[in-house]
């Protein structure tokens, strides 16, 4: 079993926010007993800046079909290809007036404002790292209450700098203090990445509801605000819609003009990465926030308390359910509701079921006895990921399609809840 490290690798164009960063992160991973697998590495600015003329150049090749993404030859690799994670700031500003001082200013590439957004597109769409962490798009320690992610994004996941040494990134439960339920184990997440990209690269002209295991009934009942993110061609419906297609014709994959005549099967590894990561996304943080195509485990039990394992009357046995675990390993009765289960497990961070088949099932006693249904004095807090007494909570309305939109909060101090008008609604 190998026991090389994973590499975290960060870029700042202020070098002590990077060190700052950096430091943060190592916390973190040593409060989650994770420091032995992984480097944290700070990129300086020449080696950013190398690092992003590469990724441009390789752009500029794949246009033109000249260049295999997926068997780059060692030597022409950038530490950005060998990273785990790459963490990287919204606002490079800094980097770029620096550069523009410079006398050599013919090879500044910085020529427009760069962001961390458009570096993310780049890693995502021409290196081989995995994970993409944007750092202070939305602030320094803010939580999403419309509950709708952000994907438009290429990062795979948006913080802010002060959430950076929180050990709950790196851990499956036994959560501490402020914990968002959007949250995956990013541990996890390098482990299943390949895996995605591997199925997609195999299947990349098969529609994506098939991929999934989604029947095109279930896929049908997405709300338009959701599945336009995949989009419609050539009179297709969206059930219909292949990987390749979404990626080169949606705009939610690679740009229109990164997208030309995209006919040599070299360039299908690009196709592949891009698909595999933005569909995970959309799961994860589209889909799955509505709670009412897929379920899961905490949402679940919220509704039908009966599927609890164990005292119902102790709030520890719900929060058995609030874990990035395997779902037999969940505190919930898993072998009743087995058969509605999203099978494809590498595609979403945590255990989730189908809702319209699940609700119907006449084994469940809140299903077949409604009126015997009893409600605990506890509910779910999305930015703790534990069950906590309702009279400590806050309720809010996520921005969501679904009519479950009543959710909660604990309001931790500190945390920059946002938009605040969700708490009024």
């Amino acid at each position: 079993m190998s026991t090389e490290k994973a590499t975290i690798l960060i870029y700042d164009d202020e070098p002590e926010r990077a060190r700052d960063f950096e430091g943060k992160l190592e916390k973190g991973l040593g409060k989650a007993d994770q420091s032995n697998n992984f480097d944290v590495v700070s990129l300086d600015t020449g080696e950013f800046q190398s690092a992003i003329k590469t990724l441009e150049q390789r752009r500029i090749d794949f246009r033109n079909g000249e260049i295999d993404l997926e068997n780059i030859p060692k030597d022409d690799e950038e530490k950005i290809d060998n990273a785990s994670i790459f963490v990287i700031d919204y606002d490079l500003l800094p980097t770029q007036k620096a550069e523009a001082e410079k006398e050599d200013e013919k090879e500044n590439i910085f020529t427009g404002s760069l962001t961390g957004e458009i570096v993310a597109y780049l890693v995502r769409c021409f290196s081989k790292c995995k994970l993409i962490v944007g750092l202070n798009q939305y602030g320094s320690n803010p939580f999403d209450l419309t509950l709708r992610g952000d994907l438009d994004s290429f990062a795979d996941l948006n913080l802010g700098e002060e959430q950076l040494d929180n050990p709950n990134l790196w851990t499956d439960g036994s959560w501490q203090e402020y914990r968002p339920w959007s949250w995956p184990n990013l541990s996890d997440s390098i482990q299943t990445f390949d895996k995605r990209i591997e199925e997609v690269q195999q299947k990349l002209n098969k529609p994506i509801c098939e991929v999934l295991g989604f029947s095109p009934e279930t896929f049908q009942l997405l709300p338009r605000e959701i599945v336009q993110f995949i989009g419609k061609y050539e009179e297709k419906e969206p059930c219909q819609t292949t990987f390749r297609e979404f990626v080169t014709k949606s705009g939610n994959g690679l740009k229109p003009k990164d997208v030309k005549e995209l006919d040599n099967n070299i360039n299908d590894h690009v196709l592949a990465r891009v698909g595999a990561a933005r569909i995970s996304k959309w799961l994860d943080q589209l889909v799955l926030p509505e709670q009412d195509i897929l379920v899961d485990a905490p949402h679940l039990v919220s509704r039908y308390p009966s599927l609890i394992r164990g005292n119902e009357e102790e709030i520890e046995t719900w929060n058995e359910t609030s874990q990035l675990i395997d779902f037999s390993e969940l505190g919930m009765k898993t072998d009743l509701i087995g058969p509605y289960r999203f099978q494809k497990s590498y595609w979403v961070s945590r255990p989730v079921w189908f809702w319209d088949e699940l609700c119907e099932c006449e084994e469940i006693q809140e299903v077949s006895e409604p009126w015997l249904t009893i409600r605990p004095n506890w509910v779910f807090c999305e930015d703790t990921s534990c069950f906590h007494k309702q009279e400590d909570c806050k309720e809010f309305l996520a921005d969501i399609a679904s009519p479950f939109t009543r959710r909660f909060v604990k309001n931790i101090s500190g945390v920059d809840y946002q938009p605040r008008v969700r708490f009024s609604l």
